[in-house]
């Protein structure tokens, strides 16, 4: 009979092989550096490149099909956060440690980028045709459903941004009073 102090606890075993991070390929240490910061800025064009698919494809006819897509830019993040958790990192109190000129020049480029594909998608499901029309299939029947998909689409918006905002000051609110927690006990020796 196993209990649950039995099972082992998942590692990051295999992502480690398949990222290649004890590979001879890493080199030294100042090497692997420069590797490991080409990787996460090679994530986050990739995350980008996903967005602007997204809403090129939107643009040209393909609608709600590009849904997939968008939802596929989220790999990278939900990925980091798997394997942060994995090695006992608290991902959101490292995500509430942003610098805030980072964070919303990210929210910008999101927000650009979301407004866009938004705007192509709503056009083509309630005109029936697309923005730029690129001979992907036939019209879309004309829908009543285009405010109802504007309302749902601001209300997730503001549903995420606001979760966000709470997740990030609780966060930095806890990363203030560890560090003062730390300063307290540094003090005292």
């Amino acid at each position: 009979m196993n209990s649950t102090s039995d099972k082992k606890k998942p590692t990051n075993e295999l992502a480690d092989r398949i990222a290649g991070f004890n590979d001879p390929s890493m080199g030294d240490e100042r090497e692997r550096d420069v590797i490991l910061r080409a990787y996460t800025f090679g994530a986050v064009v990739s995350t980008y490149a996903f967005f602007a698919l997204a809403l090129i494809f939107a643009v040209i006819g393909a609608g709600l099909w590009t849904v997939p897509i968008v939802l596929a830019s989220g790999v990278t993040g939900a990925a980091t956060a798997i394997y942060c958790r994995r090695e006992g990192v608290d991902f959101k109190l490292v995500a509430a440690r942003i610098a805030p000129k980072r964070l919303i020049t990210s929210y910008i480029i999101g927000a650009i980028f979301t407004a866009g594909w938004l705007v192509a998608v709503i056009f083509h499901v309630t005109s029936g045709h697309p923005l730029i029309d690129a001979g992907l299939g036939s019209m879309l029947a004309v829908s009543d459903g285009g405010s109802s998909l504007i309302m749902g689409a601001a209300i997730g918006i503001v549903v995420v941004i606001a979760l966000n905002t709470v997740t990030r000051s609780r966060k930095i609110k806890q990363a203030r009073a560890e560090a003062a927690a730390a300063a307290d006990i540094a003090d005292v020796d």
